[in-house]
């Protein structure tokens, strides 16, 4: 066949009157929808269905473990008005619809990453065939970018598998794999990888004479796998039943995102609008809603956010050192040759062990006493058991993670772990122990030190080392299998060996990372610190408790500072500000009162008393009973303006990490702040948030909240660049 690809993607052979076409993008390590990836298939597309040799057409990948990723992510970019975006989506239904409309069967032979644009182009073919293989996973992800699938999925989709599946796939962006699409109907057959072309090329012959083709509307019930499913029928196949799933399905997106992200509610519109009509129609509908989507401010912060990302999976360091480095440490933990060494069996080191089990990583925790470590081992295992009680691993991975953790009393045994994690109290003596220990009982000290501090300085932990180069910031937040963050600090004597393999090891955790430059409370702790302080000072002023959270959470935050202290331990934040109270003394504004409330012996959700009264370990009202510790009445104050100070205070102090370049850049700022203490994602980050606002209104406000709280107002040099 003579046909042209400019863009070197597609390649199209010919096989027993089959056409295949075989996406690999050679400029990139996964397929994804360009501009001129689209323009390649509207150039050969026409040429391939006119031929009257062409019996049936499939489209499949040689890309390794990728059928296609979606939309390249620029493209969104482009789109800076809503009738552009909508153009953009009718341009997509157009590209599409050539496997849709063609007289010939067409098929999509699936293995590996199949989302977004991907899986659109899939269901837009008469036939769907997937591989057994893990990495086959199929989904639309777009309300994640705060925009709806825009090439046909919310009309596809729901005429293809019913209305309530296709709004659990479409509204909360999960993904599925091979078995469970097939269970759903997304595909029609499921093989080996090594039989995928065979029988996609057979499925093609077999419906040679067959163009199947989705219902019109829903309105029309019909089976596409050629049995009736009553209970659907009697729920989507009239207007009652369609009006119920949209009450519940509404109610359950504004539980989970309080109405701040518009994405899934429009991406609800359209599927329940578009199943009315027909096809057509649908697309229109689905094409408007999308245009109003893609210029949002919500999806352009979200849109960042992936940009961010995926640019920080980079191991910066990997290019300045040896390649025999990364041999000489990750590569032996995921072969099994070696062990990762925790210290401390409590909260934090048993959450590093399990998340560590969980990616089939051997380690040994070490503790002082038997007791720690016994329950350090019973989290570890109660973790997942839970799992294999909600059948998501199977009893023998189970018990093979279980037995992946070791315990011992004994240092010794830390003499194959060439990473040593140290999990152990917050206090300089007890680690400087701890390292000691550590060298004295392996002989060549050869072993990179990762200390998982939350505010003490990693230049003082490494002052007694005997190889202060190998002494490395590694701060986890907890709990750790659920918190994606690690904060790596290191200091002027770091060796990038040591921070490139921390970094590898965090990879390998499947952790969002950024690396900062050690400091008092390095980025996350100091700027929280911060913003709790000044929570504090509210309350200290005759604020109500619920007040200070309840504004907070109306901006956005996941839970209020109050609820977070609570969360965290009073006796750990306390300890926290009293360590960054000296180097930030001139600002740092902490009211008394906090130290009586910790000699009350509060100390939060751990010991069931705190700023809030607990039920069975269920946070109920506020215990007013705190209030006799601070000398003012409680007084009802503004939710705008208490977020106002929580949170200027907190955009400001991070500018100054910036300016002091404790962090390396906006975008690990925002990094840090929206995966260690859940600044809202559809702000984009406190830096993308402020250059949103304007930098020259902080500054103003800024300037308005220090004349009239204090110097930690007063706005840093970051607000005059």
């Amino acid at each position: 066949m003579n046909l042209t690809s400019k863009s070197k993607v597609f390649h199209f052979s010919m096989k027993d009157g089959i056409c295949i076409i075989d996406m690999n993008d050679e400029a990139k390590a996964v397929n994804s929808f360009t501009v001129s990836m689209l323009e390649d298939i509207d150039e050969n597309l026409p040429k391939i269905l006119a031929n009257d040799k062409v019996e049936g057409i499939v489209i499949t990948s040689s890309k390794k473990n990728c059928f296609a990723a979606g939309a390249d992510i620029s493209i969104f970019e482009t789109f800076t008005s809503k009738d552009a975006g909508e153009r953009g989506s009718k341009e997509l239904h157009r590209i599409v619809n050539y496997f849709a409309n063609a007289k010939v069967p067409t098929v999509a032979a699936i293995h590996g990453t199949c989302l977004g644009g991907g899986l659109e182009l899939s269901l837009a073919c008469h036939f769907r065939i997937c591989t057994t293989h893990k990495s086959t996973q199929l989904g639309l992800p777009e309300v994640q970018l705060g925009i709806l699938p825009g090439g046909g999925g919310t009309q596809r989709l729901p005429r293809l598998i019913g209305i309530a599946q296709a709004l659990d796939l479409i509204l909360t962006g999960k993904k599925v794999d091979g078995k469970k699409a097939l269970k759903l109907g997304l595909v029609d057959d499921l093989v080996p990888e090594n039989q995928l072309l065979e029988k996609a090329i057979a499925l093609c012959k077999q419906n040679k004479f067959r163009k199947r083709v989705l219902p019109s509307s829903l309105g029309i019930v019909s089976s596409m796998q050629g049995s009736f499913d009553f209970q659907k029928i009697a729920l989507e196949g009239n207007p009652l039943g369609r009006f119920l799933i949209t009450k519940q399905s509404r109610g359950m997106v504004m539980k989970s995102t309080k109405g701040r992200y518009p994405a899934p509610l429009k991406a609800l519109e359209s599927v329940m609008r578009g199943v009315e009509v027909s096809l057509e129609k649908g697309l229109e509908i689905e094409a408007k809603l999308f245009g109003e989507l893609v210029i949002s401010e919500e999806s352009r912060s979200l849109v960042h956010i992936f940009n961010i990302m995926t640019a920080a999976k980079k191991n910066p360091y990997s290019k300045t050192i040896q390649d025999s480095s990364k041999e000489q440490y990750t590569n032996d933990l995921e072969q099994g040759n070696s062990t990762v060494g925790i210290l401390g069996a409590g909260l934090m080191g048993n959450g590093i062990a399990t998340v560590l089990a969980e990616k089939d990583i051997r380690s040994v925790i070490i503790d002082k006493e038997s007791s720690g470590l016994q329950r350090g081992l019973k989290s570890v295992s109660s973790y997942f058991e839970e799992r294999f009680k909600k059948k998501r691993i199977k009893w023998f991975e189970r018990d093979s993670k279980v037995y992946r953790v070791s315990p011992s009393l004994d240092f010794s045994v830390l003499k194959s772990s060439p990473i040593i994690i140290e999990a152990v109290f917050e206090d300089i003596k007890i680690k400087h122990d701890v390292l000691k220990k550590c060298e004295d009982s392996i002989p060549n000290s050869n072993f990179i030190f990762a200390t998982n501090t939350s505010s003490l300085p990693i230049s003082k932990i490494a002052a007694t080392a005997k190889n202060p180069e190998n002494v490395v910031g590694m701060h986890f937040f907890s709990p750790v299998p659920k918190m994606p963050l690690v904060e790596i600090i290191t200091t002027e004597k770091t060796d990038p060996k040591a921070v490139s393999a921390v970094f590898d090891l965090a990879t390998i955790m499947g952790k969002q990372i950024i690396v900062v430059n050690d400091g008092p409370g390095f980025y996350t702790t100091r700027i929280l610190a911060f913003q709790i302080a000044e929570a504090l000072n509210i309350l200290a002023e005759g604020g109500k408790i619920e007040d200070v959270d309840e504004a907070m959470e109306k901006f956005g935050m996941p839970v209020g500072p109050i609820t977070l202290l609570d969360e965290v331990g009073i006796d750990v934040g306390e300890h926290i500000i009293k360590v960054l109270f000296e180097p930030f003394s001139d600002r740092l504004k902490v009211p008394k009162e906090i130290e009586n409330i910790s000699k009350e012996g509060r100390k939060g959700r751990k010991n069931n008393k705190g700023f809030y009264v607990y039920l069975d370990g269920k946070k109920e009202k506020p215990d007013e009973s705190i209030y006799k510790n601070f000398t003012q009445e409680r007084k009802n104050l503004d939710h705008k303006k208490i977020a106002d100070r929580c949170m200027y205070v907190f955009l400001n102090e991070a500018a100054r990490c910036f300016d002091e370049k404790i962090i390396k850049s906006e975008d690990d700022g925002d990094l840090g702040a929206i995966f260690g203490l859940g600044f809202p994602p559809f702000l984009g980050g406190p830096f993308h948030y402020a250059k949103v606002l304007g930098k020259n209104k902080v500054k103003e406000k800024l300037k308005e909240l220090s004349a009239k709280y204090g110097k930690r107002f007063e706005p840093t040099h970051y607000w005059d660049r």
